[in-house]
C-alpha cells in the first residue's frame, strides 16, 4: 500500500508537536525574573523557565485523613510486581486556584529507582488504598502507613528564592531548559526525595 505524501507529512508533523514531559527536582543556585538556573538532583546544571500562568506552591506537612474525595492530588509511587503502586508521597493541591491535571509521567526517585507521578482526582480512600481519576482512566494506589503526605499552598514567583529546593512534576523540555507550568518549592529537601 502506498501512503500519499500529504498523509506521511501529517504524521511527521504530529509526532514533532508531541512534546513528552519530564519531572525535574533539585536546588535553585540563582533567580532571574522568570528563568531559574538549578542544580538538578544528579548534579547537572539547567535552566527552568516558568510559563507566563505558573503555579506556585510551597508544601506544608497534612496527613491521609485530609485526603478528601474531589481533591486534587499528585502521587509520586513505586511501581508493584503484582498489586497497585505503592505512594511514596501524595501531594494535596489547595481548591483555589485549581489547575488541570497533568498526564501521568515517571520520574526518578531517592535511590535511582524508576517511580510513577500521576495527577488527578481523589474518587476513594479507603482501607489504606487511594483511588484517583487522571487523564487516562483511573488508579488504585497503596499508602502504606509511613507514606509523606503534605497540603500544597498557593505561592507566587516572588516566593521563589535561591537556595530553596524544588520540584517541576510535569516540565516540557525546551532547547534552553524545562518550561514549568507547575512548580512546588521549600527550604526543606526532604519534601522533594533529595
Amino acid at each position: 500500500m502506498i501512503v500519499p505524501s500529504a498523509a506521511v507529512l501529517s504524521i511527521v508533523a504530529s509526532m514533532a508537536v508531541a512534546q513528552v514531559t519530564q519531572s525535574l527536582r533539585g536546588k535553585i543556585e540563582n533567580v532571574a525574573s522568570q528563568t531559574l538556573v538549578v542544580k538538578a538532583r544528579d548534579g547537572t546544571m539547567t535552566s527552568v523557565m516558568l510559563a507566563d500562568d505558573v503555579h506556585v506552591f510551597t508544601p506544608k506537612q497534612a496527613s491521609l485523613a485530609d485526603l478528601k474525595h474531589g481533591s486534587l492530588v499528585g502521587t509520586t509511587a513505586i511501581v508493584q510486581m503484582k498489586g497497585p503502586e505503592k505512594a511514596v508521597e501524595i501531594y494535596i493541591f489547595p481548591d483555589e486556584p485549581r489547575h488541570e491535571p497533568n498526564a501521568p509521567a515517571k520520574v526518578v526517585g531517592r535511590e535511582n529507582e524508576v517511580l510513577s507521578y500521576t495527577e488527578g482526582e481523589v474518587l476513594e480512600n479507603e482501607n489504606q488504598v487511594l483511588t484517583i481519576k487522571h487523564t487516562d482512566g483511573e488508579k488504585k494506589i497503596a499508602m502504606p502507613a509511613n507514606v509523606r503526605v503534605v497540603m500544597l499552598v498557593s505561592a507566587t514567583i516572588a516566593d521563589i528564592k535561591a537556595g530553596q529546593y524544588f520540584l517541576v512534576p510535569n516540565g516540557k523540555p525546551t532547547s534552553r531548559g524545562t518550561l514549568a507550568s507547575t512548580i512546588i518549592v521549600g527550604s526543606d529537601g526532604v519534601d522533594f526525595a533529595m
